[in-house]
């Protein structure tokens, strides 16, 4: 079951895309692809499926609309060919677009759009537009990347989280949204405006570190991820074995049979997400950047890989990116450590810890310091359980009995539960 996005020709970043468009399965109906793209009962967020509330539309005072996804409270990552798609293209001007975190977008409030400050297109991408006679090949080479910074932070949203450490698994559940255009996976485009979030599933088929090619500079190549859309019929493996490659996408093999709520979004998405699970988290790994063909069976989406650019992302995101601002001044709340408030000196208040020092930047695990604890280590994946240096052992941290004041928790080197004031 697929689903592609598509915006105008205008879009079309690579010689080698075509007008996309969202497209399902002609054996199904919109109502789950809907369904997951809001989080909708069966479809909320959890180990199964990612929170799609950070993804919206980016929208331009000319109609050009794609998709990006907050990767902190005021800044958003999408697709350069977005903004500027060829040698000839303007220099995108700012104030001409905004993000809209709402479905449909065309019935947001005031207070769900948001103006944009600041568009910064990959350094690699706005080298390589003079390529292919002024079509560029950023696309192709893993670069077709671009920040889009927020005037105010979004209030009540999760970020999304950025790659781990490693490879992407391949053959491992992919999950994508954005907006576009309809299509009927077997008969084409339905002629049908879309303005809704869409939600689907598919599986990895490719990953591609490193694009290399020694007659490019390095810092103008990065990664790519790619995915095809398979049919019922089971005649539309377009990455199966014994199929050739396409461009620095490698030949392999691919399951031909479609996953449930199969999916596949392309160039007319521009930006989109691809989320997977790694690390006990679902991950923006992937930002639409182009496809094969019209969206029907047997497309191909291609991805720039998020991972190769991490770095260059966080220069400008902020500390506790992954936390979302809440509407009490200054406090935010991280999806797995609870409520705290940041302070100086890398001091911050917790609303159950108390006081705590964290010396570390990092946001998914770190060494803390705490009055009547020590020194104790924790993260993403054991939290509430936390690792004690002064007692040389696993505690288990009573969230819901302690208090700025006291702290209790289950000792299991004793195995008794103990309360410090």
């Amino acid at each position: 079951m697929l689903w592609c996005l598509a915006l105008s020709s205008w879009l079309i970043a690579s010689s080698n895309a075509t007008t996309r468009r969202i497209g399902k399965l002609d054996t199904s109906t919109w109502s789950p692809y809907y369904g997951l793209g809001v989080n909708a009962s069966p479809f909320e967020s959890s180990g199964q499926f990612p929170d799609f509330s950070p993804v919206g539309a980016l929208i331009s005072v000319d109609g050009v609309f794609g998709t990006g996804t907050l990767v902190a409270p005021s800044v958003v990552v999408t697709a350069a060919h977005l903004f500027r798609n060829s040698l000839s293209s303007p220099i995108p001007i700012s104030e001409d677009w905004h993000f809209i975190l709402h479905s449909p977008f065309n019935q947001a409030l005031e207070s769900q759009k948001y103006a944009v400050s600041k568009v910064i297109l990959h350094p690699g991408w706005v080298a390589r537009l003079s390529q292919f006679g002024g079509q560029g090949d950023g696309d192709m080479l893993g670069v077709d990347l671009a920040i889009v910074l927020l005037r105010e932070e979004v209030v009540g949203v999760y970020p999304a989280k950025l790659p781990s450490d490693g490879i992407e698994p391949l053959g491992a559940k992919v999950v994508l949204g954005g907006f576009g255009n309809l299509v009927d996976g077997k008969n084409g485009s339905l002629g049908t405006g879309n303005k809704r979030r869409v939600g689907g599933v598919n599986i990895l088929d490719r990953v591609v570190v490193q694009v290399e090619d020694t007659s490019i500079p390095s810092e103008y190549l990065g990664g790519l991820l790619a995915i095809d859309f398979d049919s019922p019929q089971l005649n539309s493996n377009t990455l199966g074995s014994g199929e050739p490659a396409i461009d620095y996408i490698p030949v392999g093999s691919s399951d031909a049979t479609p996953v449930e709520l199969e999916a596949s979004t392309a160039v007319g998405d521009s930006g989109g997400p691809a989320f997977m699970k790694i690390a006990d988290a679902w991950r923006i790994v992937g930002s639409v950047s182009y496809g094969s063909s019209d969206s029907t069976y047997g497309d191909v989406t291609v991805y720039t890989r998020i991972a190769n650019h991490k770095s260059w992302l966080e220069s400008f995101i902020p500390a506790w990116s992954q936390a979302r601002k809440t509407s009490y001044r200054g406090w935010l709340e991280s999806d797995w450590f609870g409520f705290f408030f940041p302070g100086a000196s890398n001091w911050n208040y917790h609303s159950t810890h108390g006081w705590l020092y964290l010396p570390q930047t990092s946001q998914e695990s770190f060494w803390a310091w705490q009055p009547n604890l020590g020194w104790w280590w924790s993260g993403l994946s054991v939290y509430p359980f936390i690792y004690s240096s002064e007692r040389g052992g696993w505690l288990y941290f009573g969230r819901s009995e302690s208090t700025p004041l006291k702290s209790v928790f289950f000792d299991y080197a004793n195995g008794t539960w103990v309360e410090v004031p």
